[in-house]
C-alpha cells in the first residue's frame, strides 16, 4: 500500500495540497508511518453512488414509494428490496469511516485544530447550505403540487395538509432534511473530542476472533428497536437518543479501528460466508418488515407484537454490522488500488451529497405522468442527478473558495 497522505483526513473529501508539508503519522501499533488505505477512499465513493441510487429508486420501490415524495405508478418489489438492503449498511459504513478519519485528524492536528477543522468542514457548510436546500425543496414541492393531477403517497398528504391549513396561521416544523448526517456527525465529533481530552477511547472492542461477531451487534439492539424497521432518518432538530446508540457506535468503532487496521484481516477468509449469511438474514428481515404504506405506519404500534419488533431489531443490528464488515473486507480485496475515477467521485461526494436530493425528486416528479417502464425512469433519474451534481462540483466547487471550505485546496491539473 502507498503512504497515507492528507487526503485521508476528511469524512467526505480530503485535502491533498498539504502532502509534501505533512509529516508521516507515527503509531507504535502500525509501524513508523501509517499507510494510506486506498480502498477506504474507493468505498466512500461507491457508498455515495449507492446513496444517489437509493434516493432515485425510492419513487419506484413498491411498496416503500408510498412514504416518498414522488410516487410513480411504475414500480417493483425488487427495487424495494434493493433499497432496504443498501439502507442496512450504507449509513453505518459512512459513520464508521467518519469516526476513523476523525481520529486521524485529532492525532495529526491536535484537539484544538480538530475542533476548528470540524467547524470548517461540518458546521459552516450546514449553516450555509441549509437555507439553499430548504428553498430548493420548497420549490420542488410547490412544483409537484401544481404539476401532478393526483398527488399520491407523502405528496398526497402534503396536498391535503395544504388544503386543510388554507387561511390559517399554521407553522410547519423545520427539519434537518438529509443534512441529518452532518448534524449528528457534529455531535459525534464533539463527544469524541471530549472523550479524547478527558478519557481517550483506548478500549479495544474490535473483532479479534470471528466468534465475537456473535456478540458485538447486541450493543446496537436498543438503538435499532427505538429507530424502528426500517429505520427512518432522524431529521428533527431536537436530538434523538437512538442515533447515538446506533450510528454513534459505528462512529466509535471506526475511531477505535484507527491504528488497528490489520485487525480485520482475521475475517478475510470468511468474507463470502459472511455475505451468504447476510443474504439469508436479509430474507428473514425483509419478510418480517411491515408493509410500508402510510396507514400501516400509523397503525403499526397497535397491530404489531412486541416480539416481532424485538426480532426485527436483532436482525437490523446483526445485518448492519455483518454487511459493513463485508464491505470493508471486499474493499480490502478488490479496491486496494488507486483509482483516478473513484478518487474524483470521492472528492466530489460531499458536494453531491449536499445538492442531489432536490434534483432527484424534481426529476422523479417530472417523469410521473410518462408511461415509461420503471427501469428507464430509474436510469434517467440516476444519470440526470449525477451529471449536474458532478458538473456543479467541477465548475463551482473543486477549485473555488467553496471547495477550500468543503475539502481544502485543490491544485489545477
Amino acid at each position: 500500500m502507498a503512504p497515507l497522505d492528507q487526503s485521508q483526513l476528511e469524512p467526505f473529501a480530503w485535502d491533498r495540497s498539504q502532502l509534501d508539508r505533512s509529516p508521516a503519522i507515527q503509531d507504535d501499533r502500525t509501524g513508523p508511518a501509517t499507510q494510506r488505505i486506498h480502498y477506504l477512499d474507493n468505498l466512500r465513493a461507491l457508498a455515495m453512488l449507492l446513496g444517489v441510487f437509493l434516493h432515485a429508486a425510492l419513487a419506484y420501490a413498491q411498496p416503500a414509494q408510498t412514504v416518498w415524495l414522488a410516487t410513480d405508478r411504475s414500480a417493483s418489489v425488487l427495487v424495494d428490496a434493493s433499497i432496504w438492503f443498501i439502507h442496512l449498511f450504507r449509513m453505518g459504513l459512512f459513520f464508521f469511516l467518519s469516526g476513523y478519519f476523525a481520529k486521524v485528524v485529532i492525532e495529526r492536528k491536535g484537539l484544538g485544530r480538530f475542533v476548528w477543522n470540524r467547524c470548517l468542514r461540518l458546521v459552516i457548510p450546514f449553516v450555509l447550505f441549509y437555507p439553499f436546500l430548504l428553498g430548493a425543496m420548497t420549490v420542488v414541492i410547490i412544483f409537484a403540487l401544481s404539476y401532478l393531477e393526483e398527488p399520491r403517497g407523502l405528496m398526497g398528504m402534503i396536498a391535503e395538509a395544504v388544503k386543510d391549513s388554507a387561511g390559517t396561521q399554521k407553522r410547519e416544523t423545520l427539519t434537518t432534511m438529509h443534512l441529518w448526517f452532518v448534524y449528528y456527525l457534529v455531535a459525534f465529533s464533539a463527544l469524541g473530542a471530549l472523550l479524547y481530552k478527558f478519557k481517550p477511547m483506548r478500549v479495544d472492542v474490535l473483532l479479534r476472533r470471528p466468534v465475537e461477531l456473535l456478540f458485538c451487534p447486541l450493543l446496537l439492539v436498543p438503538g435499532a428497536m427505538a429507530g424502528g424497521t426500517p429505520m427512518a432518518a432522524p431529521e428533527s432538530f431536537v436530538p434523538e437518543w437512538w442515533p447515538f446508540a446506533f450510528y454513534g457506535l459505528f462512529f466509535v468503532s471506526g475511531w477505535q479501528w484507527r491504528g488497528r487496521e490489520k485487525g480485520l484481516e482475521v475475517l478475510g477468509p470468511y468474507v463470502w460466508l459472511l455475505l451468504a449469511m447476510g443474504g439469508l438474514l436479509f430474507l428473514g428481515y425483509y419478510t418480517l418488515m411491515p408493509v410500508l404504506d402510510l396507514k400501516a405506519i400509523v397503525e403499526r404500534g397497535a397491530t404489531q407484537g412486541l416480539w416481532i419488533r424485538v426480532l426485527e431489531a436483532y436482525l437490523t443490528a446483526y445485518l448492519s454490522v455483518l454487511l459493513t464488515i463485508v464491505c470493508l473486507l471486499l474493499g480490502q480485496r478488490y479496491l486496494a488500488g488507486k483509482s483516478p475515477l473513484l478518487g474524483f467521485i470521492a472528492d466530489s461526494s460531499y458536494c453531491v451529497y449536499l445538492v442531489h436530493l432536490p434534483i432527484a425528486i424534481f426529476l422523479q416528479t417530472l417523469l410521473v405522468p410518462l408511461a415509461w417502464a420503471w427501469p428507464v425512469k430509474l436510469v434517467v433519474v440516476v444519470v440526470g442527478t449525477l451529471v449536474p451534481c458532478l458538473a456543479t462540483y467541477v465548475v463551482f466547487v473543486r477549485y473555488t473558495p467553496l471547495g477550500w471550505l468543503l475539502h481544502g485546496k485543490r491544485a489545477f491539473p
